[in-house]
């Protein structure tokens, strides 16, 4: 009985999964010349590895041109609170995350090095925003077997946070263990352990966060496994949710010693907006950080949140606020 489409598929992305250009080109081209005659969704399936292949030879000609033009596409004018770079391994889903996080318009596709340069996008969140930048693809071996080796390392190094981006339909673990040894590689001050370590500590991530993608093909179970491997982790599974959305803010926000809260306006139907405020900022601070008129005319606030005693508490300026506070500063 011949395979079926669905299993031929599987069995084709299986075999190209992390391959670089040239050899995918060379498994699909062997697949091709032996190619079912049945017709239906095997002939589609041709035309869409034919065009693939296409693209596959563009990605391999940029590559190895190592051709960038007067502007290095790796240098990145930092903007907003922080810059969070996004590295992963090839097809492993940064850019649908960074689409998410951004809104941005960036090229996704199901084949290895669609990112060629880095894509560049901001994440906003009430009254302040991140920069995200989606990287080129690491690869499994060194990376200075890249052509664009050293704009990659440098991207790394300059970013103030990283976001590693993990494959939910290939094995996590091992993904995790080839990060972990490109970032010591490139001597990145973000740090990943994974497995045992030793002196008996749990495995964890330092100066990084992680975005576990393609949940919507894997399901939650997916994710939690990457948990139980980083423990000590912040994980989000992706696709992200609005809900989520603002616990990634929040996570990115504690790296860089900042809260986030929300100021509403008592005189106003807007919806409430949230801010990132330095770690035991006041209320005061955080009508500074609203307009420095109304930090001017200021006289008290009332804060619903783990700061209060008691909801909608009648506080001084000089009132601490916590992670995730309410508050509403009053003129009179």
């Amino acid at each position: 009985m011949p395979i079926s489409h669905r299993d031929l598929w599987r069995k084709i992305k299986s075999e190209t999964k992390g391959k670089s250009p040239s050899e995918e080109i060379a498994i699909l081209e062997r697949y091709l010349s032996d190619w079912p005659e049945f017709k239906g969704p095997y002939q589609e399936m041709r035309k869409k590895y034919e065009r693939l292949i296409e693209e596959l030879r563009k990605v391999e000609h940029v590559l190895s041109s190592g051709a960038r033009g007067h502007v290095d596409p790796f240098s990145v004018r930092k903007r907003g609170l922080g810059e969070v770079a996004l590295i992963g391994l090839p097809n492993s889903g940064k850019t649908s995350v960074f689409r998410t996080l951004t809104g941005a318009d960036a090229e996704v596709a199901d084949y290895p090095y669609t990112t060629l340069k880095p894509n560049v996008g901001m994440f906003n969140l009430g009254g302040f925003e991140f920069e995200i930048v989606d990287l080129p693809a690491v690869p499994d071996d060194s990376i200075d077997t890249l052509s664009y080796a050293t704009g990659l390392k440098e991207a790394v190094l300059n970013a103030d946070l990283l976001g590693l981006v993990i494959d939910l339909t290939g094995d996590a673990e091992s993904q995790l263990e080839v990060l972990s040894e490109r970032l010591r590689e490139i001597g990145a001050k973000a740090e990943l352990s994974v497995g045992t370590v030793p002196g008996g500590r749990s495995p964890s991530v330092k100066g990084a966060i992680v975005f576990a993608a393609k949940r919507d093909v894997e399901g939650d179970g997916a994710v939690e496994s990457v948990r139980s491997l980083l423990p000590e982790a912040r994980v989000f599974g992706h696709p992200i949710d609005g809900q989520l959305l603002r616990g990634v803010g929040e996570a990115l926000c504690l790296f860089l010693d900042r809260i986030v809260v929300v100021a509403r306006d008592p005189d106003s139907r807007d919806e409430p907006m949230a801010f990132a405020v330095m770690t035991g900022s006041t209320v005061h601070d955080l009508a500074r950080e609203i307009h420095g008129d109304l930090a001017g005319v200021a006289k008290r606030g009332k804060v619903w949140g783990a700061s209060a005693k008691f909801p909608g508490q009648d506080v001084g300026l000089e009132h601490e606020l916590a992670p995730g506070d309410i508050v509403e500063i009053l003129t009179r």
